[in-house]
């Protein structure tokens, strides 16, 4: 029901699911880490009345591995280059965490040809993602899931390894990524399988602390203000493990020319779609996308 197909993006192999022609194009752009079928929990009910494409990023899923060019500025393009050849009417465009961030940049770099765009839970505050991304915690996570990727293990000895991560927790409280809440089996091997099918070197600059560089050129401020088209927050709860800051929400409401934002008390920074509880967040998107 939703083929994988290839796309040429100027050289780079970009790899696509692409559903049935059931109304207006959508575009879902996954996290990060992470590969297309993240969505695969609200793909049956989105489908129904829209055309899905579902895009895997470069280094990512089934897309072209590419050595060395994995700066921020790359996705955008890729992605702009994709949705000028490939799709011929306006999209609306959905970014999960990390992705939302190319969203917004593909929108404010091709305004005419963007019809809405969706932001779920991402990091949009840029003075807390740069401390974020430097931290002794964050890197030394991504150094872990890097090591992991590039190590080549079967999936069985991926999740054992996953599973064993340190992760700080309140303070001083370390506890092993496999015991944190939310955390099952499931969702280990996803992320294993991510990882697998990952090119390490995607997870350079995140390992590094290198945030500045990999972000370099990326103006969320001009960002937001030269989009023009409805844009939809959808902030997951911080006591569960949501990005989406207050502070960021008032940040983007106030240069936004036509943004608004919804609060789902019940979701993590997954918003419900690795457990398959998206009944809140379908609710939310529907009916947005119901408005359009």
């Amino acid at each position: 029901m939703f083929p994988e197909k290839k796309f040429d993006a100027d050289g780079v192999s970009i790899n696509y699911a692409e559903g049935p022609s059931s109304g207006p194009p959508l575009v879902l752009i996954h996290g990060f880490p992470g590969r297309w079928q993240e969505f695969q929990s609200i793909l049956p009910h989105l489908m129904l009345r829209w055309h899905i494409y579902a895009l895997d990023l470069r280094g990512q899923g089934h897309s072209d591995h590419v050595e060395g060019q994995y700066h921020s500025s790359f996705y955008s393009t890729d992605l702009v280059f994709y949705l000028q050849q490939k799709i011929t009417e306006p999209f609306v465009i959905f970014g999960n965490s990390a992705g939302g961030l190319f969203a917004l940049d593909v929108a404010s770099k091709i305004p005419e040809r963007v019809r809405a765009v969706i932001l779920g839970d991402s990091p949009i505050d840029m003075e807390w993602l740069m401390d974020w991304m430097t931290s002794t915690d964050f890197k030394a996570y991504f150094t872990a899931l890097r090591s992991i990727a590039a190590a080549g293990h079967s999936i069985p000895d991926m999740i054992n390894e996953l599973s064993a991560i340190p992760v700080a927790q309140g303070g001083d409280v370390f506890v092993r990524y496999g015991d944190q809440p939310g955390i099952d089996q499931t969702h280990l091997r996803t992320l294993a399988i991510t990882l697998q099918n990952m090119d390490p070197d995607v997870l350079e600059y995140h390992a590094e602390g290198r945030a500045e560089e990999f972000a370099k050129g990326f103006d969320m401020d001009r960002i937001l203000l030269d989009i023009t088209c409805p844009v939809l927050l959808i902030q997951a709860n911080p006591e569960l493990g949501g990005m989406m800051t207050d502070h960021s929400v008032k940040y983007a409401l106030a240069r936004l020319e036509h943004g608004t934002h919804v609060f789902i008390k019940e979701a993590g920074h997954d918003l419900g779609m690795e457990s398959w509880q998206v009944t809140p967040l379908l609710r939310e998107l529907i009916t947005f996308l119901d408005s359009l």
